[in-house]
């Protein structure tokens, strides 16, 4: 959210940012207090600008398993073109590759290589449970209103988390994200 409405174009760490909405502000305003204190105190740091956040019990695939409505944050995105996402593995992977350097003042996305709207990810999800689970795709809980207020639209890069920290992504799209989650439903039904 940090980079705002960039009109659907790439956006990288070096892009301008320019936050909207008061909770980008917010994001902004603390990596910029992190930096001046470990200014103060000639530390180390990176930034990591997460995308939205996914993984084993949370994911689009939970939320129709579950039967359970859309926040109200959720469908207010529910109309955006590009919505930058990444798998718990993934962000667990960028730590653990960002803990072996010494970065000052560097900033990182962490995000997979397919930015997708909302309803394309719900999409796939439904598909993927509708093969295993037929009964349970039957009645999904998203809507597909285009009432919706669209937000700051993006495609966020992740290519110095892959070419600075040698990151390769385990879930490179939210197509293979998902697939896994529902591998791990079907390794614990065993």
């Amino acid at each position: 959210g940090v980079y705002g409405d960039c009109g659907g174009a790439w956006v990288d760490e070096d892009h301008v940012v320019n936050p909207k909405s008061a909770s980008s502000k917010l994001r902004y305003a603390a990596e910029q207090g992190w930096l001046d204190l470990v200014d103060e105190l000639d530390l180390s740091a990176f930034i990591l600008r997460l995308g939205g956040i996914y993984g084993p019990g949370r994911s689009a695939l939970d939320t129709i398993a579950k039967r359970k409505s859309s926040s109200r944050r959720q469908k207010l995105r529910e109309s955006k073109q590009y919505t930058a996402r990444i798998h718990v593995a993934d962000i667990y992977q960028a730590i653990l590759a960002s803990m072996s350097i010494k970065s000052t003042r560097k900033i990182y996305n962490v995000v997979d290589d397919d930015p997708a709207p909302r309803s394309e990810v719900f999409a796939f999800a439904q598909s993927l449970i509708e093969k295993r689970y037929p009964d349970l795709a039957a009645d999904s809980a998203e809507s597909n209103s285009q009432s919706r207020i669209i937000a700051a639209e993006k495609r966020v890069s992740n290519g110095r988390l892959k070419q600075e920290l040698g990151v390769r992504l385990a879930h490179p799209s939210y197509r293979s994200g998902l697939q896994s989650i529902l591998d791990s439903w079907l390794e614990g039904n065993q």
